[in-house]
Formats: structure tokens, C-alpha cells, sequence
């Protein structure tokens, strides 16, 4: 297996190498469009990040498979496999908003043992390690825990777009909701937000593998809960649900199925 303190040091060297990558007009950016009902946009720049990302996993670690969004799939014979979104949050950064992300899993016969939400403009890394979530932020390092003295009447409740509201149940209870509430449109930032003890509960849906598995440590090891909106770990839906604790997990899911 592979040591909390080999993959800090990766992360450390991943961050510098991506770093070196800058946008320097946002603006002039130009994408193309994976869906023909619907823009699900795709710029150079994702590519680019992909193509980045791989050639330094494979110098580290070359006999791993690799599953990317952007580029095929590299499947061996290996036990490890890294899972990639090179821009997560691609909308955010055509418009030079600051959440989108570069994300990262590794999986070891399917179990995730590492997860990296890297945020270039916002300068903010979230590792997911095997007992321990961490935020490198302005050279230092801290160790994050999501809430688990919040109950459901004070949690602090977001959906990331309206897709999730296209479930009636869903939809019912978020427009009777009376709490704190808010659509963020932060994609994977709304994750890590709840690893840090800032937001509480997500209900999502419409997401790709991509866009969930490499984050899965980063929730399991600040204490928080991820789950499908059944309550299991099978995300090929696309349905999430991201809780800070037990409490407010099995509340969130009896207001979806019941």
C-alpha cells in the first residue's frame, strides 16, 4: 500500500507542476460542446490538464491503470487505478469564476484510499488520506472535520444546480425547506466545503463518475458520509447525497424515498 506520506509528497510536486499552468485571458477561452441536446462544454485547457496529469502519475506510478474524462482509458493489470477530472467546474472557469478544480482519485480494488481537490485560483489543495483529511492552504497544513454536532433544523442545506430539483420529492422538500439554504453552482468546492465543517448537507444529481469518485476520501475521512440517494455506494445514477453526519444523513434520505 501506498504511505499518507509518499502521497503528500506527490500532492506537494503536483501542486507546483500544475501551478506552472496559466491562464493568462480567460476570456479568449473557446470550448466545444460534449452533448448535442445541452452545452457540456470542453476547452483545450481540459485536455491539456489531462494529458499533464497522466504523464506525472505514470512517473510515479507507471504500471497503474488510469480513467480520465477527457482522454481513453488506460486499464492494466494493476490492482491501483487513478481516476481524473482535469477541470471540474469547466462553466466556472470559462467564466473566470474561482471553484473549479482539478480532481483526483486512486482506487485500490475499488476502495478509494486518496483523493486531491486541487483549486488553483482560490491556492486551496484538499486531501483525503487514510485517516485524515487535510487543506494545504498558504504553507500550512490543516486537518479538517466535518460537523458532527449540527442536527438537521440548523444544518446548513445546498444543491450545487437545479437538476436536483427535477425529482419531485427532492424538489417538494427544498421549496418548503425553511432553513439555510443555497444553490452554489461551486461543483466539487460544495464537497470539500462540507469536509471542512462549512456547509453541512448536498443533495445532487446529474454528475458523472468523474466528478464523484475522486472525491469520496476527502468526505470518508473528515468524518462526513456520502451515499447515493438510496443510501448505498453505487453512483453510476449520478445521485448524490453528502452529509456531515449520521444524523443528518439518515434524515436526507428518508425526505427523498419516503
Amino acid at each position: 500500500m501506498i504511505s499518507d506520506e509518499k502521497l503528500i509528497l506527490f500532492s506537494n510536486q503536483l501542486i507546483r507542476l500544475l501551478s506552472k499552468k496559466t491562464f493568462l485571458d480567460i476570456k479568449k477561452i473557446r470550448f466545444q460542446t460534449k452533448k448535442d441536446f445541452q452545452i457540456d462544454p470542453v476547452t483545450r485547457i481540459d485536455v491539456e490538464m489531462e494529458k499533464l496529469i497522466r504523464k506525472f502519475i505514470k512517473s510515479k506510478f507507471y504500471n497503474h491503470s488510469i480513467v480520465g474524462e477527457e482522454l481513453k482509458n488506460e486499464i492494466k493489470s494493476s490492482d491501483f487505478t487513478w481516476v481524473i477530472d482535469p477541470i471540474d467546474g469547466t462553466k466556472n472557469l470559462i467564466l473566470n469564476l474561482p471553484t473549479w478544480s482539478n480532481l483526483i482519485g486512486l482506487y485500490y480494488k475499488n476502495n478509494p484510499i486518496f483523493s486531491f481537490a486541487n483549486f488553483p485560483i482560490l491556492k486551496k489543495t484538499y486531501l483525503g488520506l487514510k485517516n485524515k483529511t487535510l487543506l494545504l492552504e498558504k504553507k500550512k497544513i490543516f486537518i479538517l472535520r466535518s460537523n458532527k454536532k449540527v442536527i438537521p433544523k440548523n444544518m446548513k442545506l445546498a444543491i450545487n444546480t437545479l437538476h436536483s430539483l427535477r425529482n419531485n420529492k427532492v424538489k417538494k422538500y427544498i421549496l418548503n425547506y425553511k432553513g439555510f439554504f443555497k444553490v452554489t453552482g461551486s461543483d466539487a468546492y460544495n464537497f470539500c466545503s462540507i469536509a471542512e465543517g462549512r456547509l453541512d448537507a448536498l443533495i445532487e444529481s446529474g454528475l458523472k463518475q468523474v466528478d464523484i469518485l475522486p472525491l469520496v476520501k476527502i468526505i470518508q475521512s473528515s468524518g462526513a458520509i456520502i451515499t447515493n440517494w438510496k443510501g448505498t455506494k453505487n453512483f453510476s445514477k449520478g445521485e448524490i447525497i453528502v452529509a456531515a453526519n449520521k444524523k443528518i444523513h439518515s434524515y436526507l434520505i428518508n425526505k427523498i424515498n419516503n
